[in-house]
């Protein structure tokens, strides 16, 4: 008696690996996409007065998480579709399902790509972490679109800085990476080349 021996053809392999790999990129870029949304909606709820900084800046985590999960979408949809659109078994059929595909998804690359920069407007701003020799610290944000302004965060908690100071330098440029920070015995004393900003304690 013969045996039927079973085996998958590499085309099937090939199909079965690229559809593992596409469903993992969508899951991947949901979730990413969500805790993003999540996370904005809490950075507008806390306003200026109130920074998250966990290695980035909340803006900068949020720029980040979006282009992680654009980019895992964009994966997900060149593995899936395609496979999807060569099933149609009639020429003209398949060739105007691709073409519609294709303009849906530049209408909606065109909206997600204006949100996009604004975000990245956002998160353009740079932040500079200066700690004292008691490990208090304050993020100094950096000049915007005045070279004088500058605007001073103290830590309220282990993630949460407060805004704490908005100011202008008093020469034409502040100097955000030239700062450090004293511990005195009721306050801060920030320094950044010429400016001099004592920071009180937190209420």
């Amino acid at each position: 008696m013969s045996r039927a021996t079973s085996f998958h053809s590499p085309s099937v392999q090939t199909n079965r690996r690229r559809l593992t790999f596409g469903c993992m990129s969508a899951f991947t870029s949901l979730f990413i996409g969500v805790t993003a949304h999540a996370c904005l909606a809490l950075t507008l709820e806390a306003g200026v007065e109130r920074l998250v900084y966990v290695v980035l800046p909340d803006w900068g985590l949020i720029f980040c998480a979006h282009f992680i999960s654009g980019a895992t979408a964009v994966t997900a949809l060149a593995l899936l579709i395609p496979p999807l659109i060569r099933r149609i078994s009639r020429t003209w059929l398949r060739r105007l399902t691709a073409v519609l595909v294709g303009l849906i998804a530049a209408a909606a690359t065109l909206p997600w790509l204006l949100y996009f920069v604004g975000i990245g407007i956002n998160a353009a701003t740079s932040y500079t972490m200066v700690t004292a020799e008691n490990g208090e610290k304050v993020l100094v944000q950096g000049p915007g679109f005045d070279p004088a302004d500058f605007t001073v965060y103290r830590q309220e908690s282990f993630f949460v800085y407060q805004r704490s100071a908005v100011g202008t330098s008093v020469s034409d440029i502040f100097e955000s990476d030239e700062c450090t920070l004293t511990a005195r015995s009721a306050e801060l004393l920030l320094t950044c080349a010429a400016d001099s900003i004592p920071r009180p304690p937190l209420s």
